[in-house]
């Protein structure tokens, strides 16, 4: 039995009499804990004179397993390359803080140990931050009031001031306790993303008909469509806005064929609109999408590339000297211009560029062409060449799999690795599954399952998934959401109910990173302006601390988990991504910060908390129309046909906690 005890100047957190965590008093305060269900309670504090500061801590006794602040750190980060939340303080030594806004459950932070899984969350929307650190005696959980953010914030690659907010003094706080006692597995942290869906989630309407937004999505492939001189054909990476012309402009001359481009994917989405429209304009674009990609970017190892740009800047050293022109560039490419100065592109001894073609992109690649492949068919059209380059990648794949199971994250136009670790590699299981599922050759079977077994384990061991996003080398997101996909294809294929309790897995890792609530901003952020609910959306990775659209991805994935476990839940929280990822699209008349947006487009990411780059501060949308986000919703749309659930929005939670 879990209960909250009388325990030397305070309370404690025991199981069966025993104590595991201490919740620590207050003089001149008065604590008591309402039960909520059990294991959690409120714990209200009330003061005997108004105060304008308060700490509510808790500490779990001895050493933690595992620790979590659910989107801003995984056991103290420190994987990868980037500016970060590393360990529980600062190189000074002041313990890290957050604003409660920062995380994706309002101030809340996690530590675990081998008999006790515990929680501090705060209610939303009540001027608090949050911190987690060792002290003697264990782990030390913390809400502060008011909000703050020491001793600096973490930016897009940079670090910003300190914040210190203020409050009008009270006597009445509030915060939620969770407590579960181990069942003997690592990473416990389901109790607690059941617990926040319930306690903090509501009901969210679907922005717009699937209709519509079919037709927007469409209309956006339309307007970023381009030619090249030489021939080349594609849909380039999205739109951003040039100060000299005063317009949204595509980005110019560059593309690429998955992550933010996905030019395979909206070629398909083209061929599709064909079976169903009769357009041939779009079969046109889609054949000559395909096959310029690989006229232009096919190797001889096998792969192709991830990127094709035409843009002479990409391919020279920038002096240290080097100051970018905002005037004659995009907003967004002017900021990675700032981080380009001083730094020389990779160079093989005779001077030629090594370009990087990283397995998420090829992987997306050859998912594509084994897709269109097969939709060609049905209008009667035979391009065995598609199925090579597909079947091509795969072998590449699989002649690189190393003897743990793992592919590299990229590799340069000959073949050679480039950078080696990182879960981005099981972007490339799901095409060699497909190539298992059309030739029956066991190999592809079996270097699916040896990579799927390695990359699981990674989670398994770590409690995380890393280098998906291909703009930071951390702690992310996006690396978990191919591995989700593969476990349920590896389930589809061979019935083992154990890719189902994997899949399980996955889907609670990633859905640390979904935000639990809304969160309220001053009626004259640009954010409120657009109407933008944080509830539904999901932060990008421990660098990147800012909400996107990427959980579009995941929506069938969740939909496909309620039917195989019949849990309501993944229902509930595909329909959450859904309707979060399709807010604040523009119909073409879309005014925002100043500027009409083309039809279709959408922000890249949401600058939900104090976090920004360069040209864009926080609390704002990023001002990046990327190519992705209609992609996303337009494999929804062919993918899962029966479009009513797109349309129905989230009406109820089952077991909703009343409040």
């Amino acid at each position: 039995m879990t209960e909250i005890i009388k325990y030397e100047n305070g309370y404690a957190i025991a199981i069966d009499g025993k104590p595991y965590a201490k919740i620590i008093g207050m003089d001149g305060a008065t604590d008591t804990f309402e039960p909520i269900e059990g294991g959690a309670w409120k714990w209200l504090r009330k003061t005997d004179k108004p105060t304008d500061h308060m700490r509510m801590e808790m500490m779990l006794i001895g050493e933690p397993t595992f620790t979590m602040v659910p989107a801003i750190s995984y056991n103290g980060n420190g994987w990868g390359t980037l500016a970060e939340y590393v360990g529980d303080r600062d190189t000074d030594g002041t313990p890290w803080s957050w604003a409660s806004h920062r995380g994706t459950i309002p101030s809340c932070t996690y530590s675990e140990n081998n008999d006790i899984s515990i929680a501090l969350m705060a209610k939303e929307n009540d001027n608090n931050a949050c911190s987690l650190y060792k002290v003697d005696d264990g782990e030390l959980h913390v809400i502060i009031f008011p909000e703050e953010e020491k001793p600096r914030t973490l930016q897009r690659h940079f670090w910003g001031e300190p914040f210190q907010g203020t409050m009008e003094p009270r006597c009445d706080f509030e915060a939620i306790i969770l407590a579960v006692p181990s069942d003997g597995t690592r990473h416990r942290y389901k109790s607690l993303l059941d617990f926040a869906w319930r306690f903090y989630g509501h009901a969210i309407a679907a922005p717009r008909t699937a209709e519509e937004l079919y037709r927007l999505s469409i209309a956006y492939c339309r307007f970023i469509y381009q030619k090249e001189q030489n021939g080349f054909a594609g849909f380039t990476m999205g739109s951003q806005w040039h100060l000299n012309t005063t317009s949204y402009k595509k980005t110019e001359h560059r593309y690429e064929v998955g992550w933010v481009g996905q030019s395979a994917s909206m070629a398909n989405a083209y061929i599709w609109d064909y079976l169903k429209t009769g357009d041939k304009e779009k079969l046109d674009i889609a054949l000559d999408v395909h096959d310029s990609w690989l006229k232009f970017g096919k190797h001889e190892a096998g792969h192709i590339d991830a990127r094709i740009d035409f843009d002479p800047w990409r391919y020279m050293d920038f002096a240290p000297d080097y100051k970018p022109d905002r005037w004659k560039l995009g907003e967004c490419a002017y900021e990675s211009h700032l981080g380009f100065v001083g730094k020389k592109v990779r160079r093989a001894p005779d001077g030629k560029i090594l370009l990087q073609n990283d397995a998420c992109n090829i992987g997306t690649g050859a998912d594509g062409y084994f897709e269109a492949y097969d939709l060609l068919k049905e209008a009667g059209i035979d391009k065995p060449e598609y199925l090579k380059a597909a079947y091509d990648i795969c072998d590449f794949a699989l002649n690189n799999q190393d003897e743990e199971g793992s592919f590299a994250k990229s590799w340069d136009d000959d073949g050679k690795v480039l950078a080696k670790k990182g879960t981005i590699g099981c972007f490339l299981i799901l095409p060699i599954l497909t190539a298992y599922k059309k030739s029956g050759d066991k190999k592809y079977l079996d270097a699916a399952i040896k990579a799927f077994d390695f990359y699981y384990q990674g989670l398994e061991q770590d409690g995380f998934t890393t280098a998906g996003a291909l703009d930071t080398y951390s702690i992310d997101k996006e690396s978990s959401s191919p591995l989700l996909r593969d476990a349920l294809a590896l389930y589809n294929i061979t019935g083992d109910k154990k890719y189902v309790a994997c899949a399980e897995k996955i889907a609670w890792y990633l859905c640390t990173w979904m935000m639990y609530y809304t969160v309220e901003y001053p009626e004259d952020c640009l954010i409120s302006k657009m109407g933008y609910d944080t509830f539904g959306s999901t932060s990008v990775s421990t660098p990147h601390q800012a909400l996107d659209q990427y959980a579009l991805r995941d929506v069938l994935s969740f939909l496909e988990l309620y039917e195989i476990t019949g849990y309501k839940q993944w229902r509930e929280r595909a329909i959450a991504f859904w309707c979060n990822a399709c807010q604040c699209i523009s119909d073409g008349t879309m005014y925002v910060n100043g500027r009409i947006r083309p039809a279709g487009a959408q922000d890249e990411a949401i600058f939900h908390t104090r976090w920004g780059r360069h040209g864009v501060a926080p609390f704002g949308p990023s001002q990046w129309l990327p190519a992705w986000p209609c992609a996303f919703r337009l494999e929804s749309f062919r993918w899962h046909t029966d479009w009513s659930v797109f349309n129905e929005g989230l009406t109820e939670i089952e077991g909703k906690i009343k409040r």
